[in-house]
């Protein structure tokens, strides 16, 4: 078990373009089961104090190591994605924008 305090000090590599996503800021859980359903990170710094915050699919990440998190995340157009198993929909165009898993 890894608490979130130490998570957030690891790098998020995306082993599919070997781009750095910057580190951990934030988590986001599934509203029933209480699992975690994405990994929010900093993103590439763009600017002065800016980054580019970058939502990770939790099923996306490979393995997580003593000094960086392995994703394989893929920028796909919308309609290539499927939906989660949850639903039909996507959470974002649920009434509610949460899953009913």
């Amino acid at each position: 078990m890894i608490s979130f305090n130490e998570l957030k000090k690891k790098e998020v590599l995306d082993i599919s373009t070997g781009s750095n996503l910057g580190k951990p800021t934030d988590l986001v859980f599934a509203k029933k089961s209480g699992k975690i359903e994405k990994i929010i990170s900093s993103g590439r710094k763009s600017g002065f104090l800016s980054c580019e915050s970058v939502e990770i699919p939790f099923h996306s990440v490979i393995k997580i190591g003593d000094d960086a998190i392995l994703v394989e995340f893929l920028k796909r157009p919308r309609e290539e994605i499927k939906p989660p198993p949850c639903c039909e929909l996507t959470c974002e165009e649920k009434e509610d924008g949460f899953c009913d898993d």
